[in-house]
């Protein structure tokens, strides 16, 4: 593999396009960086010895490519490139494409192993795409990799329709360039739907200038020894969406999901949630502080306060998507992960230290004009769902404000139960509305595809969107608290101060869409029971008592699993065992006599503790966490275990251990709690015994060992979400290996069988509390497989109870034999979703 040195004037800059170049080609691919100069390189410049050292660190028989930006790094380079021998200049490339997009183009082609010149011609071509899209330009030149593919084989041909919400972006088209490479033989992409291309399969900037949106069929075509497996292949993932998440209409859902942007017949509102909302109009407008325009002189200090107070927003948004995925659940968390991606834009980080390094602006100021520029990039397209992500470059501006001391996200308030008007809500906005003042939400401005339409829809609250147009018109001037007002989030129809017998027909619907949704509320506390007469437990999964009531309220039989790390998460001490007793008292509290499953700390991995000053571990998910920990740090264990039993006196509570890897561990685990027993009796002190001990099934070798495993505990629960990433070494938290992120994978399949024979032998239940649990696919699957008990978030419980009644145990567990031996999850999903129909 050649590896890549980027030179540039700018250590941020080459920092940032550096990372930028990891994700995208999803390798380890060799990068040197040699970038400023004086002390900790933070002054402008380049330097000739570092380059020399840079291209000394990434040097292979492969050779290397040197990409740089401006003006002295050309001669930096050259100079560097004077004091190596023949030998090694003969493999040293020096290469003018633009740095930033060069260095994606040609990092994603290396890591497939393309040679020097391949990878140069690559980077070169980068700019030339970007130039051709905005000039609106369609001549492709001379590129070899776009001319009609040559041979004398016969060219093999397909059609699909791409179905990812974004297109063929960044990380779904270098997911297929590096299926293309695999395979011996030439590829090309042409778009059907728009005329444009062939563009090389195999190549990050031909496949952009082609263009490939949503709901676009492309061909593929291929000649050469292994065409037909790659066309095969390729359709296939293209189909289950290169490892990105496809969000599907469902006919038995109708209504509930918009997923293409139609203008309206009239310049009237349109549907965003369905509902009726009936009350007093409450205007409701964000009050932004000022943002500050004076000078700064010290601009290194400012470049460095702007990037703590994006470390902070990364930081704030970690916290709403942990809070979102446990109320609403993991598809509607996805929505702040993608706002993620925003921070992380290379381009937005490199103009506004551009603007404070040139133009000392302060922080505030460079990076509300940068973000605000790419927001209005945004609206200038004419696709209408990417046009509405501009609302999520505008929250994630406002995030890394008010880490700036700049206030910008008020959350909206209304004094009396009404109907919010604004001129648009952000995601975070509408999660951290309330559903017992909030009845209805009228957006001015807005759109059915928006992030924050989809929150609402998930939440409930009747909506519609584009209402500016009507308001105007009518030259209406609502009162808060007095002017009333109604609409129909299904249609999109609004009344303005409508007559009694207009209220009173809206009443009457309103009261029979809330029968209904009574109806489906009652039956969601019947249990999910197969058309065979086969009887699945539905649990909860919860951080906190106070979603309790939520759970029952959706059907929830019990919690299958209680994450207690959360009361050590976001704070800078270590709660007392006093502290803990409380929130599980308060569980214990409102659950009854129903089992609450409490899962002992899982700290570690992706939920850092700052107040237990944890070494940092360059691979945390196979490091000290969960129960290591916890067996490491006995005073935190006992401390711990203490509050759960004393709490789960006179209640139901069990106890799991996470991440328990064999016998011995679970033995330690054991004897740890029969420890704390033991001094609870000689203290007196009232504590639950005994109390029933269950493990997380989730690293690989307790699957393995599951028949040692089985006669010392009382249950087990399946943590999908780690044992598919350990499983196929894959990091859940890495977009680049999303395709990777499938429970339903046939090896996991066959561990997660493995558990369920072993745990029955031994007269055992056996759960699955990962996300995984929410899949009504996964779940049938789950249930042929043998799984006992289903745990997931509160509000997805009534559809999963649904969809379990619907199926019969005996065809999921002859189509789970099937599965088992199938290559990969996406047969396997296609099997299962036929079966189920």
């Amino acid at each position: 593999m050649i590896g890549l040195v980027l030179v540039s004037h700018s250590r941020a800059l080459a920092t940032a396009v550096r990372e930028l170049v990891i994700s995208m080609s999803g390798s380890k691919l060799p990068i040197a960086i040699a970038a400023g100069t004086g002390p900790e390189r933070a002054e402008l410049g380049t330097d000739a010895t570092e380059i020399l050292n840079g291209i000394n660190s990434v040097m292979s028989e492969e050779g290397v490519l040197v990409l740089l930006d401006i003006g002295s790094a050309i001669l930096s380079a050259e100079t560097a490139l004077e004091f190596l021998d023949e030998p090694q200049r003969k493999k040293v490339r020096l290469c003018g494409a633009p740095l930033v997009e060069g260095a994606v183009a040609a990092g994603v082609l290396a890591a497939l192993g393309a040679s020097l010149d391949e990878v140069s011609r690559e980077a070169r071509k980068a700019l030339r795409r970007k130039t051709e899209h905005l000039d609106g330009s369609t001549d492709h030149h001379d590129d070899s990799a776009e001319k009609p593919i040559s041979g004398d084989s016969p060219i093999l041909k397909a059609t699909v329709v791409v179905r990812n919400p974004h297109g063929l972006h960044a990380r779904p088209a270098a997911d297929l360039i590096r299926l293309a490479a695999r395979f011996d033989c030439e590829i090309l992409v042409r778009n059907l739907t728009n005329s444009k291309g062939p563009a090389s399969a195999k190549s990050m900037s031909a496949l952009a200038a082609i263009e490939v949106l949503q709901g676009h069929e492309i061909e593929l075509a291929a000649r050469g020894p292994d065409a037909q497996s790659a066309l095969a292949e390729l359709k296939s993932r293209i189909e289950a969406g290169l490892g990105e998440a496809l969000k599907l209409p469902d006919p038995r859902e109708a209504g509930t999901e918009i997923p293409v942007e139609h203008p309206p017949a009239t310049a009237g509102p349109v549907p965003v949630s369905p509902g009726i909302a009936i009350g007093a109009l409450f205007l409701w407008k964000l009050v932004h502080s000022e943002i500050p325009v004076q000078k700064v002189s010290d601009t290194r200090k400012e470049r460095e306060k702007l990037r703590r107070a994006i470390e902070a927003a990364k930081a704030d948004l970690a916290r709403d998507e942990t809070t979102l995925r446990q109320s609403l659940g993991a598809e509607e968390a996805e929505i702040f992960r993608a706002q993620a991606l925003i921070l992380e834009d290379p381009e937005l980080l490199e103009a506004s230290e551009k603007a404070i390094g040139d133009g000392h602006q302060n922080a505030a100021l460079a990076w509300q004009r940068s973000y605000q520029a790419a927001a209005a990039a945004y609206q200038g397209l004419s696709d209408e769902y990417l046009r509405q992500r501009a609302a999520d470059v505008q929250d994630i501006g406002h995030r890394v404000l008010e880490a700036l001391g700049i206030q910008r996200r008020q959350a909206p308030h209304l004094p009396h139960p009404g109907i919010l008007v604004a001129e648009d809500l952000t995601p975070a906005q509408v999660a951290g509305l309330s559903r017992e003042s909030v009845v209805g939400v009228i957006c001015l401005q807005g759109g059915r595809t928006s992030h924050a339409a989809i929150l609402l829809r998930a939440r409930g609250i009747p909506a519609i969107a584009k209402a500016k147009l009507i308001f105007d018109r009518e030259s209406v001037r609502p009162v808060n608290g007095t002017t009333t007002a109604a609409f129909d989030g299904e249609s999109g129809k609004l009344w303005l101060n409508p007559s009694a017998e207009e209220l009173e027909e809206l009443q009457r619907r309103k009261d029979a869409r809330e029968e209904e949704t009574a109806r489906v509320a009652r039956l969601s506390h019947a249990p999910a029971t197969t058309t065979d007469d086969h009887t699945v437990k539905i649990f909860a999964n919860l951080g906190h008592a106070a979603e309790a009531p939520d759970a029952l309220n959706n059907g929830a039989e019990g919690v299958g699993l209680f994450r207690t790390e959360f009361l050590f998460l976001n704070r800078n001490d270590v709660p007392s065992e006093e502290e803990q007793f409380a929130a599980l008292l308060a569980l214990k509290e409102a659950m009854g006599q129903r089992p609450a499953v409490i899962r002992t700390l899982d700290i570690g991995g992706d939920k850092p503790v700052p107040a237990l000053s944890l070494p940092s571990e360059a691979n945390p998910f196979l490091g000290v966490r969960a129960i290591r920990l916890c067996l490491e740090r006995r005073d935190l264990l006992h401390a711990h275990l203490r509050a759960i039993l004393r709490a789960a006196y006179g209640g139901n509570f069990r106890i799991m251990f996470p991440m328990i890897t064999d016998l011995q561990e679970l033995h330690q685990a054991r004897a740890e709690v029969e420890a704390v027993h033991a001094a609870l009796e000689s203290e007196k002190k009232a504590h639950a015994w005994p109390v029933p001990l269950g493990i997380m099934i989730e690293v690989p070798s307790a699957a393995v060992l599951i028949e040692q495993l089985a006669g010392s505990v009382d249950f087990f629960s399946i943590g999908t979400n780690d044992l598919t990433q350990y499983v196929l070494a894959a990091d859940r938290g890495n977009p680049g290996l999303a395709q990777f992120h499938d429970a339903l994978h046939p090896a996991v399949l066959r561990l997660i069988s493995r558990v369920t024979r072993a745990a029955h032998k031994e007269g055992k239940h056996v759960g699955v509390c990962g996300e995984a649990a929410s899949d009504p696919i996964a779940a049938s699957l789950f249930i042929g497989l043998g799984v006992d008990e289903l745990s997931l978030a509160p509000a997805l419980i009534p559809k999963i109870k649904e969809s379990i009644r619907t199926i019969a145990r005996r065809d999921m567990e002859e189509l789970a034999e099937e599965a088992r031996e199938l290559a990969t999850a996406v047969e396997v999903r296609a099997l299962v979703g036929q079966g189920s129909q």
